[in-house]
């Protein structure tokens, strides 16, 4: 019996809906749906690749053939929208967090679909890939759009890792005895908390991944330094929202830049590194700057809705992200992202020092 957590149905759901819909509308900034834009569907396509492809097509009813073109089933859009809603009412029952849960309607719905997988076997960073028409250009092309679901807890844009680690200098520096005496207490909050009130200081020092930091450096060149400094005032100043702590480096100017002139050093280069974590940027893989999800990002409302950003309402989507996104702090365990200790020089391959590691991830709010 196939089980998946509310992401992974919602996956499923978003391939049922599009289906069923026939069209998906444009997001404003605020996540409401545009009237007034919006994309045909044509076909969506799933499968393993290399010859392993079906092709689900939308017209007055929905046809599932093969790359070669045989017809293997076909499905009332009448069907198709009573199915869908089956799934997001049992979706929205279903367990949450990352625990996976059946459905015990969904094998038959699968079989029938000629699938055996919640989400599309040949995924990259796109979750789902589609033809569309659209209305701007006249084009039909195939395009690769990244799913996120609120059906459930709010999803991760930026996941953690202990590649996502960032090194920060104590100063000034710990004796043996001191820093025992810290990583003593129970938790990283303490740590920080007890750095700040004995009159210690933390200077962004580097990333601790060379890779993360070759990412961060090609979509800006200061961008490990701001990340630095945006990671640090949300532990040490209890901001987590991403539009207040870009407010407060704004005010703060750590990197010198014009900002008299032009206000808006901070919120673009946060927004460019928002844009690609949304589209396929992580800390532990080297980023070229090429989006897997071309088409955009499309986004399952609380209650069931798709809305989609894509390349003409990009404006639109910078501002939803940096307004509806906040840091979240992840598991410091030694087994997960390792972080919130006291370091001595030698742990970090450095000659002297104190040093601690801090890590985050971006959550939508």
């Amino acid at each position: 019996m196939i089980k998946g957590n509310k992401g992974e149905w919602s996956e499923f759901y978003t391939f049922l809906k599009l289906l069923a819909d026939g069209k998906i509308y444009a997001a404003d900034k605020d996540l409401n749906k545009n009237e007034n834009i919006f994309y045909k569907i044509l076909k969506i396509i799933r499968g393993k690749g290399n010859g392993n492809d079906y092709e689900y097509i939308r017209n007055e009813k929905i046809i599932i053939q093969n790359e070669n073109g045989e017809i293997l089933s076909e499905l009332l859009i009448s069907d198709a929208v009573k199915i869908t809603q089956q799934f997001y009412e049992g979706i929205a029952k279903g367990k949450t967090g990352d625990r996976a849960f059946n459905l015990d309607f969904a094998e038959s719905v699968l079989e029938k679909l000629h699938t055996k997988s919640l989400s599309d076997e040949r995924k990259l960073t796109a979750d789902i890939r589609i033809v569309i028409h659209d209305p701007i250009t006249q084009y039909e092309p195939l395009l690769g759009f990244s799913i996120k679901s609120f059906i459930g807890s709010k999803p991760t844009l930026f996941n953690s890792s202990k590649s996502s680690n960032l090194i920060y200098r104590i100063s000034p520096s710990m004796n043996e005895e001191t820093k025992l005496k810290v990583n003593g207490l129970e938790t990283y909050g303490e740590r920080i908390k007890w750095l700040k009130e004995n009159g210690y200081q933390l200077t962004f020092y580097k990333p601790d991944s060379k890779t993360f930091q070759s990412t961060m450096e090609l979509i800006d060149s200061r961008l490990p330094e701001i990340m630095g400094h945006f990671v640090l005032n949300s532990y040490l100043k209890k901001i987590n929202k991403t539009k207040e702590l870009v407010e407060d480096l704004t005010l703060q100017n750590p990197c010198g830049f014009s900002v008299d002139t032009n206000p808006n050093f901070y919120s673009y280069k946060i927004k460019r590194f928002l844009i690609d974590a949304s589209l396929g940027m992580k800390a532990g893989k080297v980023w070229t700057g090429t989006f897997n999800a071309n088409g955009g990002y499309i986004i399952v409302k609380k209650n069931g809705d798709l809305v989609c950003y894509h390349i003409y309402n990009w404006n639109d989507f910078q501002d939803y992200l940096l307004n509806n996104t906040k840091i979240d702090f992840p598991d410091s365990k030694p087994s997960r992202c390792d972080f919130g200790r006291i370091l001595s020089f030698n742990e970090i391959n450095e000659i002297e020092g104190s040093y601690i590691k801090l890590n985050f991830q971006i959550r939508f709010l």
